[in-house]
């Protein structure tokens, strides 16, 4: 009998722990250099001028069917925005100037959403600066940066991702000692 209460017990606890780590996700939208949604960074940044570039942008871990998405995205200048494809027939607005959309059934947030595929012409030949940020920043009217859910139609905030062109990635190798002398007085 103790052992079936213990193991009861040991059972509660083992989901309540499962249960709050999947309710800890926080939902983002992000912009990502490949269709396969994995590349943050430009594998070839700064091609040249008026080569043409693709960004691809989601949602994640909505965790609820999702009704519509609203933000925006702030370009560096180093990128010449020219479109927005892939949307759906309720869109309003477009990544730079704000970009509202709803869909015609509620999509499966437990899953990566796709919103849209940007269309871009590099304004540059070659990385003059680094670390040169793509960031999904609130509608620049509504403030919001979120998705709405089915069926309650509630708005959900969500955090905008930041996007790097031109990364730059330390070569040096170094020691604990030296990386505290950094920040040391």
């Amino acid at each position: 009998m103790r052992s079936l209460a213990l193991t009861a017990i040991g059972v509660f606890a083992l989901l309540t722990v499962l249960c709050g780590a999947a309710s800890a996700q926080v939902p983002f939208i992000a912009t990502y250099f490949d269709a396969a949604y994995t590349q943050e960074t430009s594998p070839n940044p700064c091609p040249g001028v008026g080569t043409p570039g693709n960004l691809w942008i989601s949602l994640n871990n909505a965790n609820a069917f999702v009704t519509g998405v609203e933000f925006a995205v702030s370009y560096p200048p180093e990128m010449v925005w020219m479109a927005d494809q892939d949307t759906q027939p309720v869109t309003v607005g477009n990544t730079p100037g704000g970009f509202s959309m709803g869909w015609a059934l509620p999509q499966n947030g437990f899953y990566r959403i796709p919103v849209c595929k940007v269309v871009f012409l590099w304004n540059c030949d070659y990385c003059t600066r680094t670390n040169i940020p793509i960031v999904v920043v609130p509608h620049p009217i509504t403030g919001t940066l979120g998705y709405t859910d089915y069926p309650m139609y509630t708005l959900h905030q969500a955090v905008g991702l930041t996007s790097l062109i031109c990364q730059t990635i330390p070569v040096e190798e170094t020691t604990w000692g030296q990386v505290k002398s950094l920040y040391s007085e």
